[in-house]
């Protein structure tokens, strides 16, 4: 689920509104993940209308079903500034988990994907980890693969 090409550090954006991270976010994992950028913006902008995926402590966890996927898969992205996000806790993101699901998966395992991973984002030391992280890719997939790759 979970390719250290599909992480990337410190990633700026010109304003720091959630719209335009999701687009860099898209553009950025479209390619590595052989998606179409537009059909990941538009599930990603979806899904967001429902509700926030900014979660607390700089985190957030945009997330989509996409028809083209076959496979789960799971990006990293950190910004070298806070994008305001309407997260939770009123911060801003500096992190941000992307989870994507196939369109036809039947067992829910969007679901799955995001209890496992929400259920380690409340956990202080795993936080932590990220925090202390968000510029070092190889670490990062360390940290995130123990939880997503290790279900």
């Amino acid at each position: 689920m979970l390719n250290r090409n599909y992480i990337f550090t410190d990633i700026s954006v010109s304003k720091s509104e959630k719209n335009l991270a999701l687009d860099k976010i898209a553009e950025l994992l479209a390619g590595p993940m052989n998606l179409s950028k537009d059909e990941l913006l538009d599930g990603l902008l979806k899904r967001e209308k429902e509700g926030t995926t900014g979660f607390t402590d700089g985190l957030a966890i945009p997330h989509a079903t996409l028809q083209s996927l076959a496979d789960p898969k799971v990006g990293v992205v950190t910004f070298d500034t806070p994008i305001e996000w309407d997260s939770l806790d009123g911060k801003g993101v500096r992190t941000a988990f992307v989870l994507l699901t196939p369109d036809n998966s039947k067992n829910n395992i969007h679901l799955k994907m995001l209890s496992q991973l929400s259920r380690n984002l409340m956990k202080e030391d795993f936080v932590k980890q990220i925090q202390d992280n968000l510029s070092n890719g190889d670490n990062l997939f360390k940290i995130v693969s123990s939880v997503v790759n290790n279900e």
